[in-house]
């Protein structure tokens, strides 16, 4: 499963009545529950940077060059034709193809992920028990621990797959592309609605109060819990990963400095996404890679690592 049937939700803002109950992306004031966030959006870098090893070992790779500028571009189009696929769906009623392919890639997401660790068959019934338990209870908690893994797991396999300055590139065209599918057409808020209202998993819940059932949702009036689209975290990842393999540099604490630095402005631009107006939904990653390619650039020249 590419980043890209992740990526849908990452932006899951309504529209209609309630735009306060979607956060991030709206809220201009911070909660408990935002540092629950922020702390999920920590989690799976450290998670992906933890399984770069594993994955590295491996000959599972996205693209055949990574070094070549015209993945970005691949992906894009790969987004591109996904959306139209789920538009064109949802507009002939058939609800019940978009959340079988949404299982169906959530299942091969966690496949590829666990057979770098495990053995395939053990992989395959693994992969295939979570999926079946987040279809018929995705109650938030199981959401969070899957999306959690799926996150980390997929930034790291797209991470290996580039080098830096087609991460860099894949980065800045997400960002246009997710400013215009909020702002302009659309089209991401209606998919990220149709994602919550079938409970996929693809996105992340944190309550706002305790007793909160996302099981028990019924109704888009609830303003219950927080949503962050796995998109939202996977995509400045794999800078994170990139940067670990492909760049010579000193490290911190065991990460790279230009790494370390991507990690911290992606925090820094979750914090600014935070703030913004909840008079309109609020593209995610415009801040998000924003932050991570700021701090990606200091932590190069803090540490005087060229990107070529």
């Amino acid at each position: 499963m590419s980043v890209s049937k992740i990526q849908f939700c990452q932006n899951s803002k309504h529209l209609r009545k309630d735009p306060e109950e979607l956060i991030v992306i709206g809220m201009p004031k911070i909660d408990q529950s935002m540092f629950w966030m922020l702390l999920l959006l920590v989690l799976v870098q450290v998670m992906a940077v933890a399984m770069t090893p594993g994955l590295q070992a491996t000959e599972v790779r996205v693209f055949e060059d990574p070094s070549s500028a015209s993945n970005a571009l691949l992906y894009l189009l790969l987004v591109l034709g996904f959306t139209a696929f789920l538009l064109l769906a949802m507009r002939m009623g058939r609800g019940w193809v978009v959340s079988a392919v949404i299982q169906i890639s959530v299942a091969m997401s966690l496949f590829y992920v666990l057979s770098a660790f495990l053995p395939a068959i053990a992989s395959l019934v693994l992969a295939g028990a979570l999926t079946l338990a987040i279809r018929f209870y995705p109650e938030w908690y199981m959401l969070d621990a899957v999306g959690l893994f799926i996150s980390a797991g997929v930034a790291a396999l797209f991470g290996l797959s580039l080098t830096v300055l087609p991460a860099l590139l894949l980065l800045l065209i997400l960002a246009v592309y997710d400013a215009l599918s909020v702002y302009k057409t659309r089209h991401m808020v209606a998919l990220a609605e149709r994602a919550i209202e079938i409970k996929a998993p693809l996105l992340f819940v944190v309550p706002r109060k305790k007793g909160y059932s996302f099981l028990a949702r019924e109704s888009r009036e609830e303003k219950g819990a927080y949503f962050l689209g796995l998109g939202d975290a996977v995509i400045p990842t794999v800078l994170v990963v990139s940067a670990m393999w492909s760049l010579p540099a000193p490290s911190i604490f065991g990460l790279a400095l230009p790494a370390a630095g991507a990690m911290a402005g992606t925090y820094v631009g979750f914090l600014a996404l935070s703030f913004t107006s909840r008079d309109r939904p609020q593209a995610g990653l415009p801040f998000l890679n924003g932050g991570a390619i700021l701090g990606f650039l200091i932590g190069c020249t803090w540490s005087g690592t060229g990107l070529l």
